[in-house]
Order: structure tokens, then sequence, then C-alpha cells
């Protein structure tokens, strides 16, 4: 007889966030240096076409991955907590079997064509016979990646963020030790460094599948498999909305920049694109968390827990609130200064537009944190709807505004970024109501405004804009950064030690 599954068994909402969120930020910032490191020796050791021609080929091979598995792993996501939570078992074991079986019939697909047309698509598309040998190493990474996102899946939907952290900081090393080994042996090409891709592909599998095989095999594969079409429906049909929504996010994230190519000099775009690279320089605070989100929100709905929805809602627009604006005190008077640091000289326009634009990080990051609540309560359909009416203004705004250079199109992204986030909230609130912390954000924000002036007042006696002191100024800017956070500390002394005690009582 099987026995009952212990996966997303109840727990203290707090502990549950502090223990989750310490190890998304704990494995986030050891990964963050990493794909510096791999730019670094891949631009240093083969010819900038080579660089071009090597990433075209990752962007390409990332564009038809979304399509390997059909969004069924985000409907395994989504359902896989309600299953276990709700005792259907057979159902669980259904799922990953049948998110499984579709991927790799997709991935067999994809690698087919892709082995055949690799000799058109490097003559007629990477315009560079290097690429032939390239693409048909990535033909083995679709075989196999489709076990690694099913793994990846069930650790994002029990909430396992350990594992999955884990992997991913074992995935983006292993590109470095590998990019290392081929930049010392002296085998700097495009076609090593694409089969770097394979290679770390095959250890990180090795780990996930040890991690899965010992935190979970034994209670999630020992239930029968069990079909019923009316399930099975509702888990293609969320996999077909989610389809859409993917479509309707691509054409939302390249509008202004198709746009900014077709309408403006091509040193605008590389301008504009630069922006958008300092632009998700916020996401590396403030995105592991919101990973968090959607099947936490799902787990919460199938348990009928609503109040603890409420108070998801107030802790993260509080939190979340106070950690932007202290992130935009920053970004906007030393925008210039961080796209020169990042960027050298010719670039530093891009920081400037930084400056602009920072403040609508706000509603870019609360924007998400809405759409993965939105998402965990089965509202898809929602979402493609607000992404379409977005796109309809972002698209009038692009073309009302174009008078106004680059501006215009940074001001047509924050624009949609605004609409996404109204409607995503009114949807949001109209189904649970929640208040914040006003006092502890208004306190912030007295403080952040301060410092912002002072930062202002004084950059232009602290940073030199000469590429020979690019390094001094960098250390600077972490040196502004470190006394900003030391500030931050002190205003919310109390609410550190609040969290402190709770850590505390995790560890008796």
């Amino acid at each position: 007889m099987t026995q009952k599954s212990k996966i997303l068994q109840d727990q203290p909402l707090w502990e549950k966030l502090i223990k989750k969120w310490f190890w998304l930020y704990f494995f986030s910032f050891l990964v963050a240096p990493a794909t510096y490191l791999i730019k670094l020796f891949v631009s240093n050791s083969i010819s900038v076409a080579d660089v071009g021609v090597l990433y075209s080929i990752v962007s390409l091979v990332s564009l038809l991955n979304t399509y390997n598995d059909l969004w069924l792993t985000e409907s395994l996501q989504y359902f896989l907590p309600r299953f276990l939570i709700k005792k259907q078992y057979n159902y669980a074991k259904t799922s990953i079997y049948l998110s499984l079986a579709v991927q790799i019939c997709t991935a067999i697909i994809i690698a087919w064509i892709l082995r055949f047309a690799a000799p058109w698509l490097a003559t007629n598309y990477f315009h560079s016979e290097s690429a032939v040998i390239a693409l048909k190493y990535f033909c083995f990474y679709f075989l196999w990646i489709n076990l690694f996102q099913t793994l990846q899946s069930i650790f994002i939907a029990i909430q396992d963020t350990f594992s999955n952290q884990f992997i991913e900081f074992v995935r983006q090393w292993s590109i470095v030790w590998f990019t290392m080994l081929f930049f010392f042996t002296g085998k700097a090409s495009v076609q090593w460094y694409s089969l770097n891709w394979v290679l770390w592909l095959i250890i990180w599998i090795i780990v996930a599948l040890i991690l899965f095989r010992k935190k979970h095999a034994k209670e999630l594969l020992q239930w029968k498999f069990e079909y019923d079409k009316k399930v099975a429906k509702e888990y293609v049909k969320y996999a077909l909305w989610c389809f859409v929504w993917l479509e309707v996010s691509v054409i939302f994230g390249n509008l202004i920049q198709q746009f900014v190519i077709a309408f403006l000099w091509s040193e605008s775009a590389w301008y504009y694109t630069n922006f958008n690279s300092l632009f998700w320089i916020v996401s590396i605070i403030i995105w592991p968390i919101l990973s968090l989100i959607f099947p936490m929100v799902s787990e919460i709905i199938a348990k009928k827990d609503d109040w603890k929805l409420k108070m998801i809602y107030s802790f993260f627009y509080t939190y979340l609130l106070i950690a932007n604006i202290f992130l935009i005190s920053f970004l906007i008077p030393l925008g210039k200064e961080i796209g020169f640091i990042l960027l050298w000289t010719k670039f530093a326009f891009s920081g400037v537009l930084l400056s602009y634009g920072a403040i609508f990080t706000l509603f870019s990051t609360f924007t998400w944190f809405n759409f993965n609540v939105l998402a965990g309560m089965w509202k898809i359909k929602e979402r493609v709807k607000f992404m379409v009416i977005a796109l309809i203004v972002v698209l009038l705004t692009l073309i009302s505004m174009m008078w106004i250079w680059i501006y215009g199109w940074v001001l047509a992204l924050w624009t949609g970024y605004i609409v996404l986030w109204a409607l995503s909230f009114g949807e949001l609130y109209k189904e649970n109501k929640f208040n914040v912390n006003w006092k502890l954000i208004v306190n912030n924000m007295i403080v952040c405004a301060v410092m912002w002036i002072a930062i202002w007042k004084m950059k232009d006696w602290i940073f030199v804009f000469d590429d020979m002191e690019r390094y001094r100024n960098l250390g600077k800017l972490i040196l502004i950064a470190l006394w900003m956070w030391g500030i931050f500390a002190l205003v919310n002394i109390k609410q550190l030690l609040v969290l402190k005690n709770e850590v505390l009582k995790l560890r008796k």
C-alpha cells in the first residue's frame, strides 16, 4: 500500500518565506559573476565575428527551447502541488510522465530538423561555416534538455528552492569551468564553446537526478499511472493559454527594439539594448524571490488559506516597494556613472537612459509579481488580455513619441509597464483587498530622498570620466552601495531584528 505524500506539508508562512528566501538569494549571488566570466573568456579568445555567431546560435537555440515542452512544464508547476494537496497522487505521477513524454517527442522533432537544416542555416542565416558543427552539437542538447526541464519544474512546483537553485549554480559554474578549460588548452573556437553547452547539460542532469532520486523520487513515483480525460483537458488548456501568453510577451519584449532598429540609427539600437541590459541589474536583486510566488500561491489556493494570500500581498507590496525605492535612489543619480563603468565611455549614454527610466522599475517589478500571482490563481486568460492592451498602448506611444528620439522609446516601454501593473493590480485587489505598512514605507522614502540629494551633489567630486579610471570608479561605486546598505540597515533595524528572531526560531 502506498503512503501519504509528505511533500508540501503545512508550515508557518514566515518559516516558508525565510527558509526558501535564503537559498534563493544565497545561490543567486554565487551565480551572478559566472555570466560575466563566461563572456570575458569567450570575448578574449575568439574574434568579434565568432562571438556574434556563437551567441546568435545560443539565442536561436534558446528560442527553439521555449517551444520544446509545449508549455506543459508550466502546467506541471501549476497542477502538481494541487494534486499533492488534494491527495490525487496518481494524477501527480501521470502529469510528470505526460510532460516528460511530450517533451521527448518535441525534442526529437526539433533535433532532427536542426540536424538537417544546419548547413543551410550556417550559410544563409549565420554566414559562417563554423556554425554547422556547432548546430549539430545542439541537436544532442535538445535530446537531453527535456529531462532536465521536467526535473526542474518538479523542484519549482514543490518549492524545493535548495535543489532548484543548487543545480542552477552547478549549471552556470560548469559553463565557466569548461570555458576556462578550452581557453587555457588552446581549444577556443565556436565549435568547442558550443560543445560546452552539451557537457554542462550532462553534469546538470546528473546532479538533478541525484537530488531528485535522494529527496523526492520515492514519494512522487510510487503511485499508479492514471489517465482522466477531464484532468488531461484542463492540463492541456492551461498549457495552451501559456503558449498564447508567451507569444504576446515575446512581441511586447521585442517591439520597441525593432522600432528602434527600423526608425533610428543602429547606434541608437545599441544605446537602447545596453540600457535594457543595465535595467536588468535590478532583476539580480528582485527576481529570485518572485520565482517563488507562482507555486506558493497555487499551493495556498489549493489549501483555501485565503488569509495567507493577504499576508503575502501585504508583505511583498511593503518590502518590495522599499527595496525598489532604495534601488531607485541609487540608479537615478548614478545612472550615467554606472553606464560608463560597465559599458565604457562610448555607451555612457545608455546609463543616462537608465537614470530617466529607473523610477519605472517599480511598475515592472510589481507587474511580474502580480502576473506570478495571477498564474497561480488560474487567471491566465486575464494575463493575455492585459498584455494585449499594453501592446496597443505601447504601439500608440511609440507612434506619438517618435519626435523626441530615443527618449520616446524608453517612455513607451514604461508606459506599457504602468498599464500592465494597473490592470493586474486591479484584478488582484478585486479578489483580495490588503493593506501595507505605509509608515515604514514613508520613513524609508524620506531617508532615500536625502541620500539621493547627497549623491547627486557629491558625485562630480567622486567620479572621473576617464577610461583609465574605470576600475577605481567601480570601487567608489561599490563603496557608495555599501554606505547606502548600512543606512538601510539602521533605518530598518527593528524589522531586521524581527527577521533575525524568526530565523533563530527556525534553527531550534
